[in-house]
């Protein structure tokens, strides 16, 4: 049985539980709720002993109140617990090796802490070994649709496929967006060039890219409704713009070095700046 990691952060992360027990029903996967007491971020062995155990208490309720949610959404679905000690992105990167998808909660860390909770966040995101979903604290409601990111790209494909299949489990619209920034490919960032390029070529050329990318997606899911978007913008504020009403945002990121296994693509580290909708990060 295929299992999913949810991490939670001290703030909560009760939608994120909610989400991940209902995507496991409809999958028969398992789920692992897991609570990191990260050692990195100021608990470590200068913290007195009443400390520390005050923090790990803390740990152990949070992953018992997840679990009480978890068993409240969906009793049928398999719940183990982890609560442990230790650099939450190391921990969570080895997790991710056998799982099928690690899930973030939006609130990952307190408000106070709000650029600390994303750059960690991001970190965990950007070591994964499987596909990374982010889930805001978000009422869901009056949304439709499966946003997916195409570029091309080997990343961008495992994107659409991920993408489409997730629609049509949902029963969902399949919303393929590509943009273009028509003054960064003309030169325009450096002040030159951008009052000669045409924006047909570009079009021509995208339309041509994402009916290529969309080809196998329709043989394989004859019934899903696909709705090609092309638009020259910035690529985040596209997709932004394109899933602001969207019940699934999927992206892919590319990059295995040394470096980049702990960075995220632009694209996708923009989207995880500030999370709107629950989003999905292909590796």
């Amino acid at each position: 049985m295929s299992e999913i990691v949810v991490a939670l952060g001290v703030a909560g992360g009760d939608t994120a539980v909610r989400w991940a027990v209902q995507r496991a029903e409809t999958t028969n996967s398992s789920v692992r709720l897991v609570h990191v007491v990260d050692t990195q971020l100021g608990i470590g062995e200068r913290a007195t002993a009443e400390t520390r155990q005050a923090v790990f208490e803390s740990a152990e309720h949070i992953v018992a109140a997840a679990l009480l949610t978890a068993q409240a959404t969906t009793p049928g679905v398999r719940v183990h617990t982890q609560a442990t000690g230790g650099n939450s992105v190391e921990i969570y990167e080895q997790l991710s090796f056998e799982a099928e998808l690690l899930v973030i909660a939006g609130e990952w860390r307190s408000a106070e802490h709000r650029g600390r909770r994303s750059v960690v966040a991001q970190r965990i995101a950007a070591a994964s070994r499987c596909p990374v979903a982010v889930i805001p604290d978000l009422d869901l409601s009056g949304r439709a649709g499966v946003v997916v990111g195409v570029d091309g790209s080997a990343a961008s494909t495992a994107a659409l496929r991920f993408g489409a299949s997730e629609a049509a489990r949902l029963g969902e619209p399949l919303i393929a967006v590509h943009a273009w920034d028509v003054a960064i490919l003309g030169g325009g960032e450096f002040g030159y060039g951008i009052a000669y390029v045409s924006n047909d070529g570009f079009e021509d050329a995208a339309a041509a890219l994402v009916d290529e990318a969309l080809a196998p997606i329709r043989e394989t899911y004859p019934d899903l409704l696909v709705q090609p978007v092309l638009v020259a913008n910035d690529p985040v504020q596209a997709l932004v713009e394109a899933s602001a009403a969207a019940k699934l945002l999927v992206v892919g990121s590319t990059g295995r070095s040394a470096l980049a296994r702990f960075l995220l693509g632009s694209v996708s580290l923009g989207l995880l700046s500030d999370v709107a909708v629950p989003t999905v990060v292909i590796r």
